[in-house]
């Protein structure tokens, strides 16, 4: 395992530059906005459908912060199970959030719930499969 991105890596060192590299930003990046403009507009329709300042601007910070850690660990860390970890540890607390806010009142709000668990779920699997590898493979 590198000691600066956190990457497996098979044998030796190599380029941080590889198309392997390239090609995991580019969908990196690309799920990531994606991700945050659904929940933006997810939280301007919240704003728009209730007229609720205090829990948009709850869920609009969470949504950010869902978005922001990520960034941050893709552009210093190229572990995907670190990715996955920072990504759905907060999605899954963003749905529970959105389940409690006060009037997202819908036929389906259970699904809300148990896709909230899920991801929380998803989370604390992909942090102990990163804390394994990181501390039964050598560092180079």
């Amino acid at each position: 395992m590198c000691r600066q991105c956190l990457h497996l890596q098979a044998a030796g060192l190599e380029s941080p530059r590889a198309r392997g590299y390239a090609v995991f930003m580019a969908i990196s990046v690309t799920a990531l906005v994606v991700l945050a403009l659904t929940g933006l507009s997810l939280c301007v329709l919240y704003l728009v459908g209730t007229g609720n300042v205090t829990w948009f601007i709850i869920l609009l910070l969470t949504m950010l912060l869902m978005v922001a850690i990520p960034s941050v660990l893709l552009v210093k860390r190229r572990n995907i199970a670190l990715l996955v970890t920072s990504l759905y540890l907060p999605l899954g607390f963003w749905s529970y959030l959105w389940y409690m806010a006060p009037g997202v009142e819908w036929v389906y709000m259970e699904s809300t719930i148990w896709g909230g668990l899920f991801f929380l779920l998803i989370g604390l699997l992909s942090l102990y499969l990163f804390m394994r590898d990181k501390r039964a493979l050598p560092v180079i």
